[in-house]
């Protein structure tokens, strides 16, 4: 059974992970995602550069497709959504990028 430990908690969703299996948890708005490490890296990376690419779309207009990791499934956002989910991934992989550093700094 996982112990999760919360990431991130906000008005806009959450972010969990297992500290032993390393699975994450994101949820925002109605969408509920689990990935791996490397896939929610890959997600951040993703979400940020669309961010980017938006910032200047209309706000409330849902006009961006984010694919997911599972098949056939994508996520619709809108330019002020994309740009919450980015700084809630930010803050996340900051966390993780710790988290790893204090990890390998323990066993060494």
């Amino acid at each position: 059974m996982c112990n999760y430990q919360t990431l991130y908690h906000g008005a806009a969703g959450y972010v969990i992970r297992c500290p032993h299996c390393k699975g994450i948890q994101l949820a925002f708005g109605t969408t509920v995602v689990n990935l791996a490490t490397a896939e929610f890296s890959c997600f951040k990376k993703m979400v940020t550069r669309l961010a980017d690419d938006h910032h200047d779309a209309t706000l409330h207009e849902k006009s961006i497709c984010l694919p997911l990791p599972a098949d056939h499934v994508m996520m619709l956002v809108t330019p002020a959504e994309i740009g919450d989910l980015s700084r809630m991934a930010a803050e996340v992989q900051a966390l993780l990028d710790t988290y790893e550093i204090l990890e390998t700094t323990s066993t060494d």
